[in-house]
């Protein structure tokens, strides 16, 4: 009979690798592989078939992946999922990586909570802990699942051994969906700052330097997977080891500058020290915030200890796990990791289409044009774009949603020619059309821009229909209220529609007082100064940003349809709003007013708010997969969305009820 292996992790790089290694170092011996990775919006967990490909290629080929059996589940299924399998060995590896160490703590609890439970039913004689090398009053959480470890497995007589890992670097890292801390996270920020700015300004960066601060005196560690499993292999497999620790040594750290340096190069960036004295750009700002957790886990040079750790206090490697750190990676080795890493990088971040139905469908005597798809098992969700917009604003984010949740959204009526007044009362008509279309009795609503009020509005309306309410970069603008809130683009805008209002007659003249340019660039004179590259309206956008622009019968249908929205005083709807309510807003909005949507939010009983940095009206657009990290774990969460989604780039103004009121 066969020896059976199960591996158990919330890292499918970490828990493969070791699985391939078990399958090369034993031939004789079947491995379960089972993944609980936390599957997400601009993170996306591999599917089994992902997965047991990694895995083959990484042990040889065909006939260890005839031993190999993958089973990808929630952290929270686990449990169902081991009552089918027996193993003498039992491998948990949680070492630590998500991004969220709130969240990651919760999977890595509920895995390692899965397997202590099953170890009887299992037959397991031996287990395997794998969490993180961090200093003890860092990371409580995983060295409370250690404690839990020994404990279950002294309970049930079973040998144990707790290994510890340092971040490891990795060229399959993105394809995994994983971003382990250190270089990797350095990478991924690079690409994604390029990737941005790019999409505004295509050869920005053939002219223009990125500049950062606070590197000098910081390195990071540069440890390859391949060797970390075979150190882990070595510590956790063999024979009759005795219980105890071991720890993967770390190869001497390379300076951060010089890091960033062959990284930045790799990316096609020219990456420079931000000199004494200035003040650093917003891309510079940008490139820093995202930089941010690459400090925090970077280490001193010269110390050989983490931040805080005594010399000593970290446990000696266990037979077989090398006593001695690996040198590090030499220049030649970072230039090929990281052109490896760009290559995935650049192969998985294509834009890609929203997989959503078009059909059409007769309401109130008009066709309604509808949008619908995805997947999900949940509460289902229902855009509401802006007024007088097409869909374009919002592909990317739905792109990011569809895989997670179920979705429909339309193209807005009322500014068409053949259209008649289109007021609130219609565009609520509308949303009910919507839900019965589809056959949806409950949803969440998302409200992007002047979405926003219309969607309150309906909530009022339907209270039972509503589970939730997400507001992106939503403007609450009113009439008759002259309180300095409004950003200069809302107040030209609202002077040009009243006057439009009245006299339509003017509206051939009044076409290039909105011109694209002014109304999807940098907004405001605040974008205008701070912004920089990152105030420039998309070229995608271009055709988007003049649908309420084209010709004069369509702008004055559009200023009535926004004149009699700044009627309904969402302010004194908000107070009966029952559901949570969520409001992502911009830092460079020159558009919808930051300060507006932030007061509005107060008067909702159960908001929270975030403010995104270094972000223009456009978020969803420009950052779709970190606004569809908030959105799905809001809806999933709404209580707890603010402790799930911590990133730098994010200020939760509101982050509790009750919270600066």
């Amino acid at each position: 009979m066969r020896q059976r292996v199960l591996i158990a992790g919330t890292s499918p790089l970490l828990a493969g690798r070791l699985a391939a290694r078990c399958l090369a170092a034993a031939p004789g011996t079947e491995v379960v592989l089972v993944s609980a990775a936390l599957s997400r919006p601009g993170q996306p967990a591999p599917d089994r078939r992902e997965l047991a490909r990694f895995v083959a290629g990484c042990a040889g080929g065909d006939e260890a992946a005839e031993r190999l059996s993958v089973v990808c589940a929630e952290p929270h299924a686990v449990a169902a999922e081991l009552t089918a399998w027996a193993a003498e060995r039992v491998w948990c590896v949680v070492p630590g990586w998500d991004r969220s160490p709130a969240r990651g703590a919760r999977a890595d609890t509920v895995l390692t909570g899965a397997l202590l439970g099953a170890l009887p039913g299992l037959g397991a004689r031996g287990y395997v802990h794998v969490g993180p090398d961090t200093a003890p009053d860092e990371d409580r959480a995983h060295r409370a699942l250690e404690r839990l470890a020994v404990e279950a497995c002294l309970d049930t007589g079973v040998s144990w051994r707790v290994l510890r890992t340092p971040p490891v670097v990795d060229a399959w890292a993105p394809a995994l969906g994983e971003c382990p801390p250190g270089a990797h996270r350095l990478l991924r920020a690079l690409h994604s700052v390029r990737a941005e700015i790019e999409d505004r300004a295509p050869g920005w960066f053939e002219r223009h330097p990125l500049r950062v601060a606070d590197t000098a005196g910081l390195g990071l560690s540069l440890l390859d997977a391949e060797r970390v499993a075979g150190e882990l292999w070595r510590a956790g497999a063999p024979g009759e080891l005795p219980d105890g620790f071991a720890t993967v040594p770390r190869p001497a750290p390379v300076p951060l500058t010089d890091v960033l340096a062959r990284a930045g190069a790799v990316h096609g960036i020219d990456v420079r020290p931000l000199p004494g004295g200035e003040s650093p750009g917003a891309e510079d700002r940008l490139l820093d915030l995202r930089l941010s957790d690459v400090r925090r886990h970077a280490v001193p040079l010269g110390n050989p200890t983490e931040p805080g750790e005594q010399v000593g206090t970290r446990p000696a490697p266990a037979p077989g796990a090398g006593a001695s750190a690996a040198p590090p990676l030499s220049p030649a080795a970072q230039w090929d990791l990281f052109g490896a890493v760009r290559a995935c990088q650049s192969s998985r971040s294509g834009v890609r289409e929203p997989e959503l139905r078009r059909r059409v469908v007769d309401v109130a005597g008009r066709p309604l044009v509808l949008f619908d798809g995805g997947n999900g098992e949940g509460t289902p969700l229902l855009v509401l774009n802006a007024l007088g917009q097409g869909p374009g604003f919002l592909n990317r984010l739905c792109a990011h949603l569809t895989p997670y949740h179920r979705l429909a959204t339309w193209l807005v009526r009322g500014t068409e020619r053949a259209d008649p007044d289109w007021g609130v009362p219609r565009q609520l008509d509308d949303i009910e059309a919507v839900l019965e279309a589809v056959g949806w009795e409950r949803a969440h609503l998302l409200g992007w821009c002047t979405g926003a009020k219309i969607a309150t509005a309906f909530q009022q309306r339907r209270p039972e229909a509503v589970a939730s309410l997400v507001f992106l970069n939503a403007t609450f603008r009113q009439n008759d209220r002259w309180d300095g809130m409004d950003t200069k683009y809302e107040s030209d805008l609202a002077a040009v529609c009243r006057a439009l209002d009245r006299r339509p007659e003017k509206a051939a003249r009044m076409l290039d007082l909105l011109a694209p340019g002014a109304v999807g660039g940098k907004g405001g004179s605040r974008g205008d100064r701070d912004a920089g590259v990152l105030g420039v309206l998309s070229p995608a956008l271009a055709d988007e940003v003049r649908r309420p622009f084209r010709d004069a019968e369509v702008l004055v249908r559009y200023a009535r349809q926004l004149v009699d929205l700044w009627r309904l005083d969402s302010a004194a709807q908000a107070p009966r709003v029952s559901v949570p309510t969520l409001f992502v807003s911009s830092e460079f909005d020159g558009i919808s007013s930051p300060a507006r949507a932030r007061e509005a939010a107060r008067c909702f009983p159960r908001a929270r708010y975030a403010e995104l940095a270094v972000a223009g009206h456009y978020a969803p657009h420009d950052r779709p997969a970190l606004v569809a990290e908030l959105i799905t774990e809001f809806v999933r969460a709404p209580h707890e969305v603010a402790g799930l989604v911590r990133d730098a780039e994010i200020t939760w103004h509101i982050d509790r009820e009750g919270a600066t009121r």
